[in-house]
């Protein structure tokens, strides 16, 4: 061999070495645990433990018998799988989980030593302060307690409630600049921090470490005589007179963190809505009040709370729309009055119309009192109600009463012959329909039925599992297997979505109504918000929003409970997108915990999916079967 041949020779063996050598220090080292939840750097709620989730190397699961993990120092299993569910303390501020993945064998007695450990991984959250009592020997105001949405506009006869956070056990008041000097506050009894997971979707307890002292709270009604633009309120605090200081203290005083307008010349307007479907809450960012009000309805605004208006729907009955949903009419222009003459049915093969006659386009309120009595308000509605024409030849409706019980409010009585299935409101011109959807035909047997199936997110992946199956795979997966049987025992079944495709939440409700559906069922699995342990709370849950939809939900509940075998994790009504439209009974299911790594692998499995199928159609068929209590 020449010269240079053995020089490249030497040279090629030389770098077979190294690089052999870099591929062995490699697998030397530990592949990394993955940590599903939480994300690195998130912000979780101000609790004080929470769950974290994630698995080991792939290369470690045909071991995962004889491997534990330890997160933070406590000691948790790992699943066949290779997920782990961890539960563990936390304390606020930068907050490390450390997780490290042993053998059983060569656990380190030390708990915060990675030492013989096969793989680990590691993250940085933060975790709020939450909020805490003031010590009693320190003159503080914190600053507002539980403040409003925003700058606050009021008018006469309205009451401005006022909260902050101090000191405790401490002399208190608030003044208005120009308005009143004084204004006495009182310490109210301890107050729970919000704690809504917990109380929810736990156990109900709340940690007597986050029970708050030292709010107070006081109230102004607002006079007419008084008219201030944009200023803020004063709280005042000082140590009472009996308790025993060293040294005389000083009062102190602090400014609100909002601003107040009272009995303002710009209110009050009247608005429009100027969306296809509105809400109007109870108040900002709470509750809703009224559902679906359509573009054209008009209302008085009459004050403001940071970005929404304050509506009177009549003297009594209040609510909130967001600015962006409404238009400002011209000064000057009141909200429509009508004279409600007449009222008259109609009656279809599928369906009963009632036909409202009014003037203008009102708001107007729903309520169901029970599954045959319903009741229709109508804002700014008079009655010179003389004649209600019945369509003799349809039975679904027995009888319409109609009542005046305040002042610029009409509400109508309906009652009917047959459980309500769904209705649907709506204007054709300035008259309000109120149309009632028979059940349909042959309604004790699930052949023919259109029952649409939603599997729940889609390109959002929703909730992850402990070895990243995402809650959209294992939903559509579901919602296949339901299909699967309700199309065998003759159902016409819909999907809305397929596939992984994007599809907004809202073209969801849309797909059903599209389609005429008779039932909506979306499909989901579980997780539970920070702070709330999954080791003690978990199952299957079903959720409604309608009365009508409540005996769908109690029938697919009990099955589900029956078929697979979980923990009855309860029945809800819940504020859910999916499940507030009127037209047909819609519930939504909630299969499993997909955060436990035992539930997260039923998810994977076809017995389970077969039994999540088996339930939810047994569920819709003893649904249609008791329909009217089976009569």
């Amino acid at each position: 061999m020449s010269y240079r041949s053995r020089q490249i020779v030497s040279v090629l063996i030389i770098g077979f070495v190294l690089a052999l050598a870099g591929w062995q220090s490699v697998l030397a080292q530990p592949d990394s645990v993955v940590i599903v939840y939480p994300k690195a750097d998130q912000t979780l709620a101000a609790v004080d433990s929470t769950y974290i989730i994630g698995h080991i190397p792939d290369r470690l699961v045909p071991q995962s018998a004889d491997l534990v993990v330890r997160v933070n120092g406590l000691e948790f299993a790992v699943h066949p799988a290779g997920g782990f569910l961890a539960w563990i303390p936390l304390s606020p501020g930068k907050f490390a989980v450390q997780v490290y993945c042993f053998s059983k064998k060569r656990v380190p007695k030390a708990t915060t030593a990675g030492t013989n450990s096969l793989a680990s991984g590691l993250i940085n959250v933060t975790v709020p302060q939450p909020l805490k009592s003031i010590a009693e020997d320190s003159l503080a105001i914190v600053g507002d307690y539980q403040p409003p949405a925003g700058d606050l506009a009021l008018s006469s006869g309205q009451m401005l409630e006022v909260r902050f956070h101090g000191t405790p056990k401490c002399q208190a008041w608030f003044s208005i600049p120009g308005v009143v000097d004084s204004v006495p506050m009182s310490e109210l009894s301890p107050r729970k921090q919000p704690y809504w997971g917990e109380a929810l979707f736990g156990v109900g307890a709340v940690p007597e470490s986050l029970m708050i002292t030292g709010i107070y709270s006081g109230y102004y009604v607002i006079p007419s005589a008084v008219r201030v633009d944009s200023t803020r309120i004063k709280y005042h605090l000082s140590f009472s007179k009996h308790r025993q200081l060293k040294e005389p203290s000083t009062p102190i005083s602090r400014e609100s963190g909002y601003r107040i307008t009272l009995n303002s010349s710009q209110y009050p307007f009247t608005v429009r809505f100027t969306d296809s479907v509105q809400v109007i809450r109870e108040r900002p960012m709470a509750g809703y009040n009224i559902l679906y009000q359509p573009k054209g309805v008009e209302a008085l605004a009459v004050g403001s709370e940071g970005d929404w208006y304050r509506l009177r729907l009549s003297e009594a009955q209040f609510g909130y729309v967001n600015k962006s949903a409404v238009e400002h009419l011209p000064f000057g222009v009141f909200p429509p009055m009508s004279l409600l003459k007449s009222i008259r049915t109609y009656g279809f093969a599928d369906s009963v119309r009632l036909e409202i006659p009014l003037g203008a386009m009102h708001p107007f309120k729903v309520l169901e009192d029970d599954p045959r009595d319903f009741r229709l308000q109508l804002f700014g509605v008079i009655s010179n109600t003389d004649w209600i024409r019945y369509d003799f030849g349809d039975s679904l409706i027995e009888l319409v009463t109609w009542d005046q019980p305040e002042e610029g409010v009409y509400e109508l009585r309906i009652k009917l012959n047959h459980d309500l299935w769904g209705y649907d409101c709506s204007y054709q011109g300035a008259t309000f329909c109120l149309t009632f959807r028979k059940p349909p035909s042959d309604v004790r047997d699930v052949r023919g039925k259109v029952i649409v199936l939603d599997p729940g997110h889609s390109t959002d992946p929703g909730s992850t599992g402990p070895t990243g199956y995402t809650e959209s795979e294992a939903n559509l997966a579901l919602a296949k297997a339901v299909q699967e049987l309700l199309a065998v025992r003759g159902a016409k079944v819909v999907l809305t979505r397929s596939d992984m495709r994007d599809l907004p939440l809202a073209e969801r409700p849309a797909i059903a109504k599209a389609n005429r559906a008779d039932l909506f069922v979306s499909i989901h699995n579980n997780a539970q918000p920070d702070g709330v342990n999954p080791y003690r709370n978990n199952g299957v849950s079903t959720y409604y929003y309608h009365p009508h939809s409540l005996k769908l939900a109690r029938a697919v509940q009990k099955q589900m409970i029956e078929q697979t075998e979980l923990p009855d994790y309860g029945l809800y009504f819940g504020n859910l997108h999916v499940v507030r439209p009127t037209q047909y009974p819609a519930i939504l299911v909630e299969c499993a915990f997909i955060i436990i790594p035992e539930q997260e692998a039923l998810l994977k499995s076809d017995r389970f999916r077969k039994q999540v199928a088996k339930a939810i159609t047994n569920g819709i068929e003893s649904f249609l079967e008791e329909y009217d209590n089976g009569k």
